[in-house]
């Protein structure tokens, strides 16, 4: 595996477990920003559409808050436990 692919996985994993710990239901009640409301502010700057056509675009932005969501809410990270 290409090293800059494994740490590119990596960030991603460490990024998931962060959002896991902000959609906690004791942070969600101080920031009002549950999973949902990350995935819609994460998305766009993990997963981008190359598509130029803006409706093409549209429809993907709902898919890729759909798939940022399912990683927040189910993603198991157990094994970075201690790191965070």
């Amino acid at each position: 595996m290409n090293v800059t692919i494994l740490v590119c996985e990596l960030r991603s994993l460490d990024w998931c477990c962060m959002f896991q710990i902000f959609a906690r239901s004791e942070v969600v009640q101080v920031t009002k920003m549950d999973a949902s409301n990350l995935a819609m502010v994460i998305a766009p700057n993990c997963l981008r559409c190359t598509s130029q056509d803006p409706r093409v675009i549209f429809e993907n932005a709902r898919k890729e808050m759909a798939f940022m969501r399912t990683l927040i809410q189910s993603l198991d990270t157990s094994f970075m436990e201690g790191i965070y």
